[in-house]
């Protein structure tokens, strides 16, 4: 009998406290350079963890906690562990213009790729925010050299998610009227592969259970 073989892929999105959106009304970025910062802290302990059992994971990383915490990013790097963008300045994409969201993504890889040496290929979304009405998105990560997304959370949610999306890897393409949608199957013409936060299928509908919310909210099993 095969079996088809499954990959787990951890992910950690490295920012602080006081940048989630649950804080914006209360936490402006104005006030960000004023406050505490524990993310180096609370990320070497991460480190240490994942070391114990030779594990490797992404880190996207937001490009203002790279500015600060330079030599984080390449601790991060140099135990092996891919580094990835989780934009510059944390604002989710449909709040931004087209031209900011550009700007933001651009700063945050340039950032990235001076203190590595390497290539950033992979992105996430503040608050996974790329939704229905900004999939203008995936056009300006392709063309700041991304070759990966993972921003689509495929659930009902007030503030973010796509719940027709697949559950899975997926490569996306654009038809003859510039629309995104999940290709059929991996062919030459799909150009950027998006790679959805988890999910768990449950009586038909899709139940979040990635993210430091919903882990800790739902129980263990």
């Amino acid at each position: 009998m095969n079996h088809k073989q499954i990959t787990n892929i951890l992910t950690i999105d490295v920012e602080d406290y006081f940048q989630v959106s649950a804080f914006e009304n209360i936490s402006p970025p104005a006030t960000w350079p004023q406050r505490e910062l524990r993310v180096e802290q609370n990320t070497d302990l991460i480190l240490s963890i994942l070391d114990e059992t030779n594990t490797k994971a992404t880190f996207f990383i937001l490009g203002w906690i790279a500015e600060r915490c330079p030599a984080l990013v390449n601790r991060i790097n140099d135990a092996g562990h891919e580094i990835a963008s989780h934009g510059y300045g944390h604002q989710r994409v449909y709040n931004q213009s087209r031209d900011e969201f550009r700007a933001d993504i651009h700063k945050a890889k340039q950032i990235l790729e001076d203190l590595t040496g390497k290539q950033v290929l992979g992105y996430r979304a503040p608050s996974y925010s790329i939704s229905p009405s900004c999939l203008w998105a995936f056009d300006e990560l392709l063309a700041a050299g991304f070759t990966y997304d993972s921003s689509v959370f495929p659930i009902h949610h007030d503030l973010y998610g796509m719940p027709n999306w697949p559950r899975f890897a997926t490569h996306i393409e654009k038809d003859e009227a510039s629309n995104w949608f999940p290709a059929a199957s991996e062919t030459a013409s799909a150009s950027l592969l998006e790679i959805p936060i988890t999910t768990l299928q449950l009586f038909g509908r899709n139940l979040p259970i990635a993210g430091g919310g919903y882990f800790r909210l739902f129980p263990y099993p």
